[in-house]
């Protein structure tokens, strides 16, 4: 016959080992509802920019100045978490965007900005187009202030269309710093 102790013992370690599986599993639950929840946001967001890249190609288009500037509504964070968007030119007027946070995921969604005959690229690296307006092809949030003197700057995201010398037309991301 088995003693009280090893019984009690075996008793409690089964209910330990139960307990931990079942605490296991919600933390995995929740890790893949959070992870669901995340994608969903991440998409809404390239979705919301691919719309507005194509909102102004066709303004543009229809008559922009030279420089033109939409103001993207986005969020600064995703839960908390800073995310980077990327404008990537797939070439014949197609363009991927990617959203992706600090830490691991990635959504893309294919654009075509381009409505008439005019060539239509993504802004090959990192610029000042004025004092105040910077475009490239990769835009991080939430973005930090800027210190000009005695002055701070906060940025506004911005998705940016100018036209080189050469007629093409750059569409990037951009932020316009001004006072806060």
């Amino acid at each position: 016959m088995t003693s009280p102790v090893f019984s009690h013992l075996l008793g409690s370690l089964t209910l330990l080992g139960v307990m931990i599986i079942i605490i296991a599993t919600f933390v995995a639950v929740q890790f893949i509802v959070e992870s669901s929840l995340q994608e969903l946001r991440l998409s809404e967001v390239a979705e919301s920019i691919a719309r507005e890249i194509v909102e102004l190609a066709s303004i543009y288009t229809l008559g922009g100045e030279d420089l033109s500037h939409m103001d993207l509504k986005i969020p600064e964070s995703l839960k908390n978490q800073g995310y980077k968007i990327e404008l990537q030119d797939l070439g014949n007027g197609r363009f991927v965007v990617r959203v992706n946070l600090q830490v691991y995921q990635q959504v893309c969604v294919v654009v075509v900005p381009n409505f008439g005959e005019r060539v239509v690229q993504v802004v090959e690296g990192e610029k000042w187009l004025t004092n105040n307006i910077y475009v490239s092809n990769t835009l991080l949030l939430p973005l930090p202030t800027r210190e000009v003197g005695n002055t701070k700057l906060t940025g506004k995201p911005v998705i940016i269309a100018y036209t080189s010398q050469d007629g093409v037309l750059y569409i990037g991301l951009g932020v316009i710093w001004g006072e806060s």
